[in-house]
């Protein structure tokens, strides 16, 4: 089953941002994002990462999102349609009604908690329009700041998955950690 994402309401987010599902006329401003050198090597892309790299990750989106494998958002100001950040809820499996959350933002705006604000809208958005029982996060073990971000969203460390992921930036593999909420515990912190 295909889900059309164009009938959902979109998730709310603090002031002074906004989301709006992502499109092919955001392809310059996200690919502009993700061009940051600190950005994509957070990402594990290359650095420097091409143009072509870009354009075929964030074509390859929006297909998921075509074919309902996933959804993408872009997150902007109130005041200017300038993507600041890019949001997603991918690899869902409706069977086991379970996704994992993508976020990044543009460098300008780390250190200031901006996923701290964002992430229970896009939390909230999963257990209630897409009916997930758990939404899953990998990061980098080098990553203080997204572990952070997840854990204050009610995110639980399951285990460390060891050279999963090759490194983008050098050879090697990193270790991602491997977090998880689950639909009964989220609904128990809400309504705390």
């Amino acid at each position: 089953m295909t889900m059309s994402y164009e009938t959902l309401p979109l998730p709310v987010v603090p002031a002074p941002y906004r989301v709006r599902l992502f499109t092919p006329e955001d392809l310059d401003g996200v690919i502009a994002l993700y061009s940051h050198p600190d950005v994509a090597r957070s990402l594990n892309f290359t650095v420097p990462v091409s143009r072509e790299t870009l354009h075929q990750k964030l074509t390859g989106d929006l297909e998921a999102m075509r074919q309902g494998k996933g959804i993408r958002w872009v997150l902007s100001r109130e005041e200017a349609p300038t993507p600041v950040g890019y949001l997603t809820l991918f690899n869902w499996s409706q069977k086991d009604r379970r996704a994992e959350v993508g976020y990044m933002v543009g460098r300008e705006l780390w250190g200031q908690r901006v996923m701290t604000g964002v992430l229970p809208a896009l939390i909230r958005f999963g257990f209630e329009q897409l009916n997930l029982h758990r939404i899953e996060g990998l990061v980098n073990v080098r990553n203080s700041a997204s572990y952070k971000a997840l854990t204050r969203a009610g995110f639980q460390q399951e285990g460390v998955l060891r050279g999963y992921q090759a490194d983008g930036n050098g050879g090697g593999f990193n270790d991602l950690f491997l977090l998880a909420l689950l639909e009964d515990a989220w609904r128990a912190s809400v309504a705390a």
